[in-house]
């Protein structure tokens, strides 16, 4: 039996795949028996997976996950495609009528809490739990059938997820099975751009959770408002060891570089970014290139925001990077112009390099750690010209970066490994490991 299973969408680029990949090789070295579970194995991994720690992904036949009729694509037969036409239908019909019941039973647990509320807690049988079953598979599908196959079968002590929706088919998967089952919410659910199924389907889910986690004062308000859980929790991320080991006084001797490390997404606001510093003058930009750590959907876009700009010769795209500790260690500013957040880990991992960073004040996760002057500055979202005041200040001041920079590595000994394992082992229910 696995001590401690850490379940992930995916293992490509994200803050979420990087904790549960670093908690799992920090226990794995503890001596527990930890595997990482992804739900999603077709996306690309993008991460170092630890050499301790065993890796799997869910197992899915595409042919299995669509019905018999309507694979056969090929039959033109005026038959085959009545069938086809009616599968679809009946399968377009059955999710709406899915959607509607499980609002009224959200709806049903909300209103009645001591009547039939009772009945739909976690472990429940009967009409209960099948119609709370039959509610995740139409949303889940094969994917949840087979998280709960697995959970079934092979029965770890322990369960971490990480992210929304890969935290409410954990919970369902493991609704009356007896693991400890720890979720943590990553980013504000009141900012957070997620169906309203799975909005109603988290509110009921949850319940399952031992322990519901936030990386955030912040998200962990927004969760509190949310419901009444088991055990709410705040849970920080840790640093890489490899931060920790190789954090270095904050120097002024580093590339005139501004950094940014971030998935290419409109939420990550790295057009206001290109934008600012695009409107400073060409004086304060002369020798500063903007180096742009990551990739996704927006690439292709913000290449030709740069063009428009004219600023291609100070902009660099250096596309995902495995380990981008290399870039904090020699540039001499961190952006996060971000629209909103959880707690970035690329903003910590800069903050323990020594790097003043310029942040939004989007969501309260980043506030938690930048004080505006102290060791960071803060500018309002979506406004580019408050960025580039905060940059030009950094620019023009290889002082003020070195004092920033300072305090900012400062504050983040807060998070390294042995300040922080305490929480994680109590969370985990591992005090007695």
């Amino acid at each position: 039996m696995d001590d401690l299973w850490v379940v992930l969408p995916h293992l490509g680029a994200g803050g979420a795949q990087k904790v549960g990949l670093l908690a799992a090789e920090h226990f794995a070295e503890k001596g527990l028996r930890v595997r990482v579970l992804s739900l999603r194995p077709e996306h690309p991994v993008k991460h170092r997976l630890p050499e301790n720690v065993t890796t799997f992904s869910i197992d899915l036949n595409p042919n299995e996950a669509v019905h018999p009729w309507l694979r056969d694509v090929w039959d033109r037969s005026l038959m085959a495609r009545g069938r086809r036409f009616s599968v679809a239908q009946l399968i377009r019909y059955r999710r709406l009528l899915i959607r509607l019941i499980t609002q009224i039973l959200v709806l049903i647990l909300q209103l009645l809490p001591s009547g039939v509320n009772r009945h739909f807690q976690p472990g429940c049988k009967g009409f209960a739990g099948w119609l709370l079953a039959h509610c995740m598979l139409s949303a889940g599908g094969l994917r949840y059938a087979r998280l709960r196959s697995l959970l079934v079968e092979q029965r770890p002590r322990r369960v971490l997820a990480l992210l929304s929706k890969t935290n409410i088919l954990c919970c369902s998967a493991a609704w009356d099975l007896p693991i400890h089952l720890v979720v943590s919410e990553r980013n504000d659910p009141r900012l957070q751009r997620m169906d309203r199924l799975w909005r109603w389907l988290r509110r009921v889910f949850y319940r399952r959770a031992d322990v519901v986690t936030a990386n955030t004062e912040g998200v962990l308000e927004a969760l509190q408002e949310m419901g009444s859980w088991r055990r709410l929790e705040l849970l920080p991320n840790p640093l890489p060891a490899l931060v920790s080991t190789h954090s270095s006084p904050a120097s002024t001797d580093r590339r005139q570089q501004i950094l940014s490390v971030a998935r290419l997404v409109p939420q990550k606001g790295l057009d206001l970014l290109l934008r600012a510093f695009a409107s400073l003058p060409e004086t304060v930009r002369f020798g500063w290139t903007v180096v742009l750590v990551g990739d996704g959907p927006e690439r292709e876009q913000l290449g030709s925001l740069v063009e428009s700009l004219s600023i291609g010769d100070s902009v660099r795209f250096e596309g995902f990077q495995l380990n981008p500790l290399q870039y904090m260690q020699s540039a001499a500013i961190f952006a996060l112009p971000s629209r909103f957040e959880g707690m970035p880990n690329a903003l910590l991992e800069a903050m323990a390099s020594g790097l003043p960073a310029v942040v939004t004040d989007a969501s309260p996760g980043p506030l938690e750690m930048v004080s505006d002057g102290r060791n960071g500055l803060v500018v309002p979202t979506e406004d580019p010209a408050a960025f580039a005041a905060a940059l030009n200040t950094l620019m023009a001041t290889p002082a003020h970066r070195l004092q920033l920079g300072e305090a900012a590595r400062q504050t983040l000994r807060s998070m390294e490994w042995p300040v922080v394992e305490p929480l994680w082992r109590s969370v985990l229910a591992l005090e007695q490991l």
